[in-house]
């Protein structure tokens, strides 16, 4: 049963550059319903879906806002699209930014531990998550950032179909402003353009404006956008190919989840990336490995494990 504050999505389905209001499930919006239903209608099905009310316990809502972090965090080095910047200084070029003259983006803290208070609790919805078990070696990641804090502006946006890396779950958890998320149904890489080298990525810059006579395709490709809006977060299963705009100033954290579900996707993705990499041997060795494991962690959850409210870092 669907909470009381149930709704559909803000946006209309797409087909390419074409709208489209039938043969398209909109992206429900959910409040009120136990961890279990939302496994059995959302995570198993793997149905993206809005909830309304996860970040409901957050510090961080209401907290989190442009002029906080340019008042306590001014000083903050970070990196944004390969150059170095104060946190301060990267937000106030956001801050002046248009929709065709953007501030820096990426922009985001990746190092979350001294915020982590404030997005606590972890939500039931996000867990179990089994990146931060110590049986599970923080190799397989390729270094990157689980937890990020993620700050955008006028004409921000990551345009490129994309999924997250290693087909682990995304969550965004919008916690000032709003952003547009295109989500494509699955099954529809060959309408994609899906780079062979990054097959988390395709090789269109853009799905605002791409070139028909490069990217023919993708004018059959069907989706639907959404807008996610503060206090609210957006749950894409795993291998979901999207592209992110941000409608005004906002905030995000964004992290991922590795559970049961999504767990064989994992082993194959890790050692596809070795393969690619050449690493063979290490491939068949990591591969063995988690074929292993993946049924002791089915084990250790059922007693329990890797449901740590406070993100169990490392």
């Amino acid at each position: 049963m669907i909470g009381e504050g149930a709704q559909m999505a803000d946006d209309m389905v797409f087909m390419g550059d074409h709208e489209a209001s039938h043969d398209a499930s909109p992206v429900e919006r959910v409040s009120g319903i136990g961890v279990d239903e939302f496994v059995r209608r959302f995570r198993i099905p793997r149905r993206p879906v809005i909830l309304t009310d996860a970040l409901q316990d957050w510090p961080a809502l209401g907290r989190f806002t442009p002029d906080y972090f340019s008042r306590e965090f001014a000083d903050l080095p970070i990196r944004c699209a390969g150059k170095d910047y104060r946190l301060g200084e990267a937000l106030t070029l956001q801050r002046n930014a248009t929709a065709d003259q953007p501030g820096p983006y990426p922009c985001a803290i990746t190092d979350c531990r001294q915020f982590m208070r404030d997005i606590s609790p972890r939500f039931g919805y996000s867990l179990p998550n089994r990146h931060t078990h110590p049986l599970v070696p923080a190799l397989l990641f390729n270094s990157i950032s689980h937890i990020d804090i993620f700050f955008g502006g006028a004409g921000n946006n990551f345009p490129f179909p994309h999924y997250d890396f290693l087909r682990m779950h995304g969550w965004v958890a919008q916690v000032y402003g709003d952003k547009e998320f295109t989500l494509f149904y699955p099954g529809q890489e060959h309408l994609l353009y899906v780079d062979p080298q990054r097959p988390w990525r395709s090789t269109m810059e853009s799905t605002n404006e791409p070139d028909p006579g490069r990217y023919p395709l993708f004018r059959q490709a069907r989706g639907r956008k959404v807008i996610v809006h503060a206090g609210e977060a957006l749950f894409i299963p795993c291998g979901t190919w999207h592209a992110v705009r941000s409608l005004n100033a906002s905030i995000s954290v964004l992290f991922d989840q590795l559970e049961s579900s999504n767990w064989r996707e994992f082993r194959q993705e890790v050692v596809a990336l070795r393969r690619r990499e050449g690493q063979f041997m290490k491939a068949r060795l990591i591969d063995a490995y988690l074929w292993v494991l993946g049924p002791a962690m089915d084990v250790l959850e059922y007693f329990g494990a890797n449901r740590r409210k406070d993100w169990g870092a490392r």
